[in-house]
């Protein structure tokens, strides 16, 4: 089943250079400043995919499941230009160094990362508990001392712990759940990035329409 899993989101993972390479096509080759936001969104989101697979196959739990949330941290952030009124100005921002959770929808709130979790899980209700539920491996916390911990013996009070960069303890449905969420974030990423092509795309037919119509 794990490897199932795996091979599955190793084809989600081809998508990226494809989605890449149809943005910067998109429009007759014009390149705007979300294009390049859009690249480097790709770019990550398939080096963390690899990399989470990897780990994955080599039963390193602990840290491909670390890898959950900077991939998630890559959907919030640029589905975050959907929120803002210049989507362009907004990348100038980050080229700028300005960072994210400085900056302003168009309604005037902040983008925390917190806000960008309670918005987005309005329509992915799933997000705000992967966000939780990762954080505790990101940072040093108490999932780490239970994670470590093989096994135990009730009858004489023992608890086995493991140093190790195996975690072939891990019960599978644990490691399901782990690429589930991470096969739904790059999914939710691609579908982000298509978006912005279909709208880069239509512009032209879309200016037009707006002129015609003023």
């Amino acid at each position: 089943m794990i490897e199932k899993l795996l091979k599955n989101l190793e084809e989600v993972n081809k998508m990226h250079p494809y989605e890449g390479l149809a943005v910067m096509k998109a429009f007759k080759g014009a390149v705007y400043p979300f294009d390049l936001l859009a690249i480097a969104v790709l770019n990550r989101s398939m080096s963390l995919t690899s990399a989470f697979i990897t780990l994955m196959r080599s039963n390193n739990f602990v840290a491909s499941v670390t890898l959950i949330r900077p991939q998630l941290d890559t959907f919030l952030r640029f589905a975050a230009g959907w929120l803002v009124t210049d989507p362009h100005a907004f990348v100038d921002d980050i080229l700028d160094g300005k960072p994210v959770k400085d900056i302003r929808t168009e309604k005037g709130q902040k983008m925390t990362d917190r806000f960008l979790v309670s918005h987005f899980s309005k329509e992915y209700p799933w997000i705000s508990r992967v966000y939780e539920n990762t954080s505790g491996y990101v940072h040093l916390s108490d999932k780490h001392m239970f994670v470590n911990a093989k096994n135990s013996d009730s009858i004489q009070g023992r608890v086995i712990f493991k140093i190790s960069d195996k975690d072939d303890h891990i019960p599978e449905n644990f490691k399901i759940e782990a690429i589930a969420a991470f096969a739904e974030i790059t999914k939710l990423i691609l579908h982000r990035v298509y978006s912005w092509r279909y709208t880069k795309e239509n512009s032209l037919q879309l200016e037009r329409k707006a002129s015609t119509t003023t």
